[in-house]
């Protein structure tokens, strides 16, 4: 489903995009940090582009409005839009600094600039990151005390976000279970379980963290994904969990999946990723044999352009060397 960006998560997407690729066509002004920008340097902007305020009235006129959309809609409404695009971005960032109305566009910014941080290593410490998600999971509950639905509550939030939120959750979960934090882990994992879509991604959550103390019943927990993926299989899931299995998983499981992933291989890319799977999984066992013939099958297929389009005797030579 098409989700409709509010004005602020979408300047802030436009910003994530060009900084992960620098080439993005986009205008200064669009992507500038205005976060740093000393107050005085914003009021004269905005001077410059046909507003002229200074603090006092500005304080003033955030009294009259909940959101800096509607202090925008107030003082610039009615102008070239390019032009009000960039009132817009300095009024929220005044909004943003000076108002004691904490409404959900500025939350969602918040919870962005952070999430950015988190993912480019920016974070000066956790604690930053972990009240931005406490602070979510508050304003998700009070949502449902509101009356609404999880999908509803949820959704509400999706659209002031320029990040997709549940892979920043399962990414941040993911990244907390490797640092063997169980406890923390296991609150994320049952807070935000009835508000995500991806409820197979956080099954898989559910084993990891499951792992940290029982292998078993980790490996319990991927048989019943993977009874689920039968009808309808989601590669991406699959290849993960198989990657997760490496370290920890039982042979006959681990054959079993590799099987019922590789007859929804469609190129040879995904092959490849598969066989260089089974060869750190044999690795750790120690079949030295079977690692050998699987890494030599591998080499045959060098030359085989990644986009190349397989058939069944492929993958059937794959699965003839690990029976």
């Amino acid at each position: 489903m098409f989700m409709q960006l509010q004005s602020k998560a979408l300047y802030n997407l436009v910003k994530f995009t060009s900084y992960y690729n620098p080439s993005f066509d986009v205008k200064k002004w669009q992507i500038e940090n205005l976060r740093v920008e000393k107050e005085n340097n914003l009021f004269r902007r905005l001077k410059g582009l046909g507003l002229n305020l200074d603090k006092e009235i500005f304080l003033k006129y955030i009294n009259e409005v909940d959101s800096p959309e509607q202090l925008s809609n107030l003082l610039a409404g009615e102008i070239d839009i390019e032009v009000q695009d960039q009132i817009y971005l300095i009024l929220f960032e005044l909004f943003r600094r000076f108002s004691s109305q904490k409404c959900l566009s500025i939350f969602c910014d918040e919870l962005d600039h952070r999430i950015f941080l988190y993912d480019t290593d920016g974070l000066e410490n956790d604690e930053l990151i972990q009240n931005a998600i406490a602070n979510l999971k508050n304003i998700l509950d009070s949502n449902i005390d509101l009356g609404l639905s999880y999908k509803k509550a949820f959704e509400n939030l999706l659209e002031y976000l320029a990040h997709d939120l549940e892979n920043f959750l399962f990414d941040y979960i993911s990244d907390v279970i490797d640092a063997k934090n169980k406890t923390y882990a296991f609150d994320l994992i049952d807070g935000f379980y009835p508000y995500v879509n991806k409820k197979l991604w956080f099954d898989f959550l559910k084993a990891k963290h499951q792992a940290l103390s029982s292998v078993g019943s980790s490996n319990e927990i991927i048989e019943k994904i993977f009874s689920s993926l039968k009808d309808k299989p989601n590669l991406d899931l699959q290849l993960r969990i198989l990657k997760f299995m490496v370290d920890i998983g039982e042979r006959n499981l681990f054959l079993k999946i590799v099987k019922e992933t590789s007859s929804h291989l469609k190129k040879e890319k995904e092959f490849k990723e598969i066989l260089n799977i089974a060869i750190d999984f044999y690795t750790r066992l120690d079949k030295d044999h079977l690692t050998q013939t699987i890494s030599n099958f591998l080499s045959k297929r060098s030359k085989i352009k990644q986009d190349y389009s397989l058939k069944k005797a492929d993958f059937a030579q794959f699965l003839k060397i690990l029976s």
